[in-house]
């Protein structure tokens, strides 16, 4: 489980994503979202994700970032829709509803941003440094990917394209 995140806004980490990547992002911040709120009784869902190291940096010791996770969510189904990416009537309806929950119960998370946060394996990063190894964990994925990403990076190059 990861959210890869390049940068500290949240369309720039979209935009930075391959089509699959974006895809798959969404709905592990929607699993993640879940478990916190099942962590907190306010929906049922099951919690056995809950000590996965991201899951527990967003749940913050009951203090969960949900609010800023929520939004990184947005943004990342925002720029998969915006590239032609389809959701089915099913989760578009799991959206709204985790949408109403999560602003319904805002007085219970955290209003601070989603601080940057990488882990992979055994390596755990914090700070503004988290962003730049996601980068090289996205770089060394496609790398290795059989088939090329679909994103605006010039993997030549090495950059967003503008």
């Amino acid at each position: 489980m990861q959210i890869f995140r390049v940068h500290q806004n949240h369309d720039i980490s979209a935009r930075f994503l391959d089509n699959r990547r974006l895809s798959k992002q969404v709905l592990e911040l929607y699993q993640i979202i879940r478990v916190c709120l099942a962590e907190m009784n306010i929906i049922s869902a099951n919690t056995r994700y809950l000590s996965h190291p991201i899951v527990k940096f967003i749940y913050n010791n009951g203090h969960p970032y949900l609010l800023d996770a929520f939004e990184l969510l947005k943004s990342y189904d925002q720029e998969h829709k915006r590239r032609g990416g389809i959701r089915s009537t099913n989760f578009k309806e799991k959206l709204i509803d985790l949408e109403r929950i999560i602003y319904s119960n805002k007085h219970l998370f955290s209003e601070r941003s989603l601080p940057a946060f990488y882990v992979y394996q055994d390596t755990k990063v914090y700070g503004v440094m988290a962003y730049t190894h996601y980068e090289s964990l996205l770089f060394l994925k496609w790398t290795n990917d059989k088939v090329p990403p679909r994103c605006n990076i010039n993997l030549d190059k090495g950059g967003i394209l503008k």
